[in-house]
């Protein structure tokens, strides 16, 4: 099975981040596995990106678009109406498989018949020089983000039949794009291996005031037809379930929702009784 990784840039140059870019090219080209193409989607840089993406493309490393995009969301669609694979991933211009067998161990699982896979990664902090493995929390899975999106891979017929990503996000899409998966009940499988380095102080660590405000979008957008009349600000807010809601998600077929309903159920009880925790 072929695999497309997606890469979304704009201005590297400008950014600063030209040279972890190349630390991501060359993670993908020394994968194990050999059927891969990697799609450069670039949003009309003006700074000599495009020159540097010209020079790896003519060394068949790459394939890349340049052209304004909407945003990020919209630029990983568009990469995914693009590529030629049958399971794609996606992996920032500042992070990097820090695993060669990272592609290879994760069709091995995906030809196993599941829908997606993930893996933890390695939370990369370059100022602190710090780094640790970032968990799988599927307990949370109702709540907020469940497993790092670095090293998740999806099958390109499954993310076309969920929509792809929710455009309206700036930050959050990548959340919610994981949430509808189990929502409707498609299954994934965890490789056991830390599989890509994720750095610190990209556009979701830089505009964490914006998260709110999305979060309660998100809620209401997935949860309105379970339970319409849940405070979703309040949901947001406090991390509070109401129980109707909770009852209603439990009917869903997908037995990590129903795992997750009773965590935060008794999280919820636990917040009311004695605040947050």
């Amino acid at each position: 099975m072929k695999v497309s990784v997606i890469t979304v840039v704009f201005n590297l140059f400008q950014a600063k981040r030209n040279k972890t870019f190349l630390q991501t090219l060359e993670s993908v080209h020394h994968q194990t596995y050999s059927d891969i193409e990697h799609i450069i989607i670039d949003g009309g840089s003006t700074d000599g990106t495009v020159d540097l993406l010209k020079k790896y493309a003519q060394k068949g490393w790459i394939k890349y678009v340049s052209e304004p995009d909407k945003g990020i969301y919209d630029a990983m669609n568009k990469g995914v109406k693009l590529c030629c694979g049958s399971i794609v991933t996606f992996l920032n211009s500042d992070d990097f498989f820090h695993n060669p067998k990272a592609i290879e161990l994760s069709v091995k699982a995906l030809s196993k018949g599941y829908d997606f896979s993930y893996a933890p990664i390695i939370n990369l902090d370059e100022k602190k020089k710090m780094q640790k493995v970032g968990k799988i929390k599927l307990g949370r899975l109702l709540r907020n983000m469940p497993f790092p999106h670095p090293g998740m891979f999806v099958i390109k017929d499954v993310f076309q039949k969920i929509g792809g990503f929710d455009t309206n996000f700036r930050l959050m899409g990548d959340y919610d794009f994981i949430l509808r998966l189990y929502l409707h009940n498609y299954r994934g499988t965890m490789v056991n291996k830390t599989l890509a380095t994720f750095r610190r102080g990209g556009a979701t660590d830089q505009n964490e005031k914006q998260h709110p405000s999305e979060k309660i979008y998100l809620y209401r957008k997935n949860y309105a037809e379970f339970c319409p009349t849940a405070d979703f600000e309040k949901m947001a807010q406090t991390y509070i379930f109401p129980f109707k809601l909770l009852k209603a998600l439990y009917q869903c077929p997908s037995p990590e929702i129903k795992r997750s309903c009773l965590w935060i159920g008794l999280n919820s009880l636990k917040r009311k009784l004695f605040g947050k925790i």
